[in-house]
């Protein structure tokens, strides 16, 4: 079975179980998909695969965000706001990952190799 089909049936069991399935369409999911990798819904992914993702996902807004508004302030170096943006985004990411671990195991989601 191809990989679109395999999405497809994803999508269709997510809907049927009320989850959502548009958290696997944001732009670095679009973007890494349309470089040749075949990423799975997040509720199918890996927990680490997911830490990597969503911390990358969440890093990349919050530095760019924090760094601007750390422009305005005197005194604020580039490291405290990489220190910040580092630690912000991993909490982000592991709590994230572990909701989407914790209802994909509530939902008795199929196995992605058996969609």
């Amino acid at each position: 079975m191809c990989y679109q089909e395999k999405l497809e049936r994803a999508d269709n069991q997510l809907k049927s179980l009320g989850l959502s399935c548009n958290t696997d369409k944001t732009i670095l999911y679009r973007f890494l998909r349309k470089q040749g990798f075949k990423l799975k819904p997040v509720y199918y992914e890996s927990f680490f695969k997911n830490v990597v993702l969503k911390f990358t996902e969440f890093f990349i807004i919050y530095f760019s965000i924090t760094y601007l508004f750390s422009l305005a302030q005197d005194g604020v170096s580039v490291m405290v706001t990489l220190a910040n943006a580092l630690g912000v985004s991993s909490v982000f990411a592991i709590a994230m990952s572990i909701y989407y671990l914790l209802v994909a195991k509530k939902s008795l989601l199929t196995d992605w190799e058996r969609l």
